[in-house]
């Protein structure tokens, strides 16, 4: 039985008692003037290595989060409700939604971060602040300053905690030069057999040529199909006429070069006649501030290729929803921090016009996240994944790979794709077999992780100069295809809620075991291997 992800929540209430402190009156003072109840009042909300990182800089940037946070999951259920009351359109409930869950966001930051604020802009001239970000998607806000103002903040009783700005580091990935394919080439021998195999099973499922001929004009053909893409039956899925049209897809991740053949005409940020239109819309860098997708490390092209790419005459049929549009968000470059990634976070949430406008009916209909950290219980980004959901944005996460520091096994997989809110996908390869790299489960939760499993060995997909590559290895090459056929799922069934998206994934997924992982699902392959076709048909069905 697959659990809600509604249900699967009884640990938060417990975490927030625990970060419960006693209230005082905000001290404004010099620092050596701190009582000893303020002094008892900084230590337990502020983290001991921030101490540490003053001690080798005078300014440090941390993250101050307050104590009003918004239950999202609360505000959707009961914007639903009244949504189902006014009987309004199932698109027209999903921004309503959406909208509601952003408002409410928005007003519980401005409102309780107002006294916060105020102390920050005057410390800004007064030398003590160099910068500060205000967040809503977190009740938070990004402050670099000295001691004396982290320890004045943390005597404010509207502060719950005041933690580092962590780096992050994006998921290693592995390129194995020796398996890519010449470029326009079919990826593998096995690919072959693979599309073989798929040409037969599409010919018999659509005799009728009408049926072929009801393929979206922008969608490749199944004739050269990567091994991967054929292996989910994807192929079989464009020939319904079903390839993502209508549907956006968004990563957080490297950027992406939007002028790339499998991917430019996809870019929601160009119109029919190919000209840049409010690219703000639909490309935020939260790095370095570029005005238009760019992508120097590759990463993120690699993985939204995978997600919708595809070159106009066919040849390099690299994504599992082709007809989809893609938006994105530079988070790494290659690294980042917190603060960056609670900003890309935000913006899918409500993509920011050039006069600061918020715009949650621009907001993605699935993020796929090829990034991640460390094992264990860690709820940092649990506030943005909580609120991706509540605003009905499916959050995928790969399961992450193993490192010097995570070697694998139980209970290794990466955060935030261990979190309840989370989908996570493991890596595959062209056999079935689960990756040596891919992460395993369970949850911090108890939870099943990850949910399901996907190609992810020898991955042939989009690299910056507008050519291709093959050989890449990761659980960041598998996440992709989830968020793929999250959109093609969205596109036969556009009234799926996130809940609905995950169970019909998971339920119509190919059970996968092996000698260590016998019965299904397990915490190597979660419920198997993702079947397109089985799910599109469940819900056409």
């Amino acid at each position: 039985m697959i659990k809600s992800k509604n249900i699967k929540k009884t640990l938060s209430a417990s975490f927030t008692a625990i970060l419960a402190f006693s209230l005082i009156s905000p001290v404004y003072g010099d620092a050596s003037t701190t009582t000893a109840a303020g002094a008892s009042t900084i230590s337990a909300k502020v983290s001991a290595k921030l101490n540490q990182q003053f001690s080798d800089s005078e300014y440090v940037t941390y993250l101050v989060k307050l104590k009003d946070q918004v239950d999202t999951e609360s505000v959707a259920k009961h914007a639903f409700q009244k949504a189902s009351a006014d009987q309004i359109s199932p698109a027209a409930a999903k921004l309503s939604v959406r909208t509601t869950v952003v408002n409410s966001l928005i007003d519980t930051a401005e409102k309780s971060q107002q006294p916060v604020e105020e102390y920050l802009k005057k410390e800004v001239n007064n030398g003590g602040v160099k910068k500060y970000k205000s967040y809503f998607i977190v009740n938070a806000l990004a402050v670099t300053s000295t001691k004396e103002v982290l320890d004045n903040l943390a005597t404010l009783p509207e502060v719950d905690k005041i933690l580092p700005d962590e780096t992050r580091e994006l998921q290693k990935v592995e390129i194995d030069k020796d398996a890519q394919p010449e470029v326009g080439e079919p990826a593998t021998e096995q690919a072959v057999a693979d599309q073989a195999a798929v040409d037969t099973a599409v010919t018999e499922e659509n005799a009728q040529k009408s049926v072929e001929e009801s393929v979206y004009k922008d969608a490749v053909t199944p004739s050269r199909a990567e091994w991967n893409i054929s292996k989910i039956k994807a192929p079989q899925v464009w020939a319904k006429g079903i390839d993502g049209k209508g549907v956006v897809v968004a990563n957080l991740d490297t950027g992406v070069e939007y002028t790339h053949p499998a991917l430019k005409r996809k870019w929601r940020g160009l119109n029919a006649s190919g000209q840049v239109v409010n690219p703000e819309l639909s490309w935020y860098d939260a790095v370095n501030g570029a005005s238009l997708p760019t992508d120097s490390n590759g990463h993120g092209t690699h993985t939204m290729g995978t997600s919708v790419g595809s070159d106009s005459n066919g040849t390099n049929e690299i994504g599992v929803a082709p007809g989809a549009k893609w938006i994105a968000v530079r988070v790494f470059n290659p690294s980042t921090t917190d603060s960056i990634l609670l900003d890309g976070g935000q913006w899918l949430l409500a993509p920011v016009d050039k006069n600061g406008k918020k715009h949650p009916e621009l907001a993605p209909d699935v993020v796929n996240n090829s990034w991640g950290g460390g094992p264990g219980l860690d709820e940092w980004y649990r506030p943005v994944t909580k609120a991706w959901r509540a605003a009905q944005i499916f959050p995928e996460f790969s399961a992450g790979n193993t490192t010097l520091s995570n070697p694998g096994g139980p209970g290794s997989v990466a955060n935030p794709a261990n979190l309840p809110e989370a989908y996570a996908t493991g890596a595959t390869d062209v056999n079935n077999k689960l990756a040596s790299f891919s992460l395993r489960g369970p949850s911090p939760y108890g939870e099943v992780k990850p949910e399901i499993s996907a190609p992810g060995v020898n991955i042939r997909s989009s690299v910056p100069g507008g050519v291709y590559e093959g050989g890449w290895n990761g659980t960041s090459m598998a996440g992709p295809h989830t968020a793929g056929l999250a959109a093609l799922l969205l596109q036969a069934k556009p009234s799926l809620t996130v809940d609905q998206l995950e169970d019909v994934i998971s339920k119509t997924a190919t059970p996968l075991t092996d000698s260590q992982y016998k019965t299904s699902p397990n915490n190597g392959y979660g419920y198997g291997l993702i079947d397109a076709l089985a799910a599109v048909n469940s819900v056409l069905n």
